[in-house]
């Protein structure tokens, strides 16, 4: 029985093995160097040290450029997780009413916008919001602007761009977790006398709350680490970290610099996650 027990136990590490080391070899690893690197001095500065230490992380924290770039990202990705979750949800309930040919096509335009270039997209609602675009030929047609209203190159046009590329990321897991809610549980709040409100957010939102914790976490991690869509849609003014960061390792070619400032995204990022899993946790354990 020890015998079977060991071998059961063997077989299971050789099934896992694989993922770890992917797991080691993609993100920790990589994760280990920039860390490394951030640590080090830079051979630009006016008076190089050949000491590592935590130089560049003080640069950082004095660099009102990178503090402005911090919050902007911060701020735009709260917003676009937000608006994302409130599209999200009600296209998933509705997905879960529909009927199959429908529910069918809903998908497959998620599925397709997954599989969509993310630059091919940005060049679309960068020819749908210019100035001479059909959003504002249709605002001028209807006669609610006298001129082309200013639609791109801004934190607005960032936002909407971000909330188009994360919203299947939102609405897939929220989805999955409303199949899993069994119709008698609704059923049974309505025969209480609960109206379709009070079941909602009585019965249905909580049960669901595995999917939105899910999909607003990774929609959250997604706009935090965007590149191309506010490099494409935004400004100069409107930059984003990763965008000061990457200033940083192509021009300036200041790899312990942009490293520190990769580095402090990735812990304010896990910071924020980790706020909000106590958070939604402590909520759930109050509902329950």
């Amino acid at each position: 029985m020890a015998v079977a027990a060991g071998a059961a136990r063997m077989t299971g590490l050789l099934l896992v093995a694989p993922a770890v080391l992917f797991l080691v070899g993609f993100y920790l690893l990589p994760l280990g160097l920039l860390l490394e690197e951030s640590l080090r001095p830079w051979s630009g500065d006016a008076h190089p040290t050949a000491a590592m230490g935590l130089q560049q992380y003080e640069r950082v924290w004095s660099s009102g450029r990178s503090w402005r770039a911090l919050e902007r990202t911060v701020r735009i990705s709260l917003v676009s997780t937000l608006i994302t979750f409130l599209l999200a949800y009600p296209i998933a309930l509705f997905l879960l009413r529909a009927g199959p040919r429908l529910r069918t096509a809903i998908l497959l335009s998620l599925f397709v916008s997954l599989a969509s270039s993310l630059i091919v997209r940005n060049y679309g609602w960068l020819v749908t919001l210019a100035d001479a675009g059909p959003v504002n030929q249709l605002l001028l047609a209807l006669g609610l602007a006298d001129a082309p209203l200013r639609m791109v190159y801004n934190e607005e046009a960032t936002i909407i761009a971000l909330v188009h590329y994360a919203l299947p990321f939102m609405v897939l897991p929220i989805y999955g977790a409303l199949l899993r809610i069994p119709p008698s549980f609704v059923e049974a709040s309505q025969s209480l006398g609960a109206g379709p409100w009070r079941a909602l957010w009585g019965i249905v939102l909580p049960l669901s709350m595995p999917g939105v914790f899910g999909g607003t976490t990774l929609t959250f991690a997604i706009c935090m680490s965007a590149f191309v869509t506010p490099l494409m849609l935004g400004s100069p003014a409107t930059s984003m970290i990763s965008q000061v960061a990457a200033e940083q390792f192509l021009v300036q070619l200041n790899f312990p610099f942009g490293s520190a400032m990769v580095v402090v995204l990735t812990v304010v990022t896990f910071a924020i996650l980790l706020a909000y899993t106590l958070l939604v946790r402590a909520a759930v354990r109050v509902h329950a």
